[in-house]
């Protein structure tokens, strides 16, 4: 088995996310509060990304590759 690195892993959990927001989207648009939890768990996800930058877990240029990712997420999580 091929080892991930950091920032494969965050993809996994980003993709793992949009799913989350894209079935509360489809199923119970309504559930600001399930959309809250989601956004505030991008947040998290961006203090990681952040986090093993400055311990040198992730190289610069994939923490801005993973920065636009997180933004991309936030947006696809805002009530329309």
């Amino acid at each position: 088995m091929i080892k991930s690195t950091a920032a494969q892993s965050i993809q996994r959990a980003a993709h793992n996310y949009l799913q989350k927001i894209d079935w509360v989207m489809e199923h119970n648009p309504e559930d600001t509060g399930e959309l809250a939890c989601l956004y505030a768990g991008i947040s998290g996800i961006n203090e990681c990304i952040k986090t093993l930058r400055e311990d040198g877990f992730i190289p610069k240029r994939e923490e801005e590759l993973l920065n636009r990712e997180m933004e991309e997420l936030f947006a696809h999580c805002k009530i329309k």
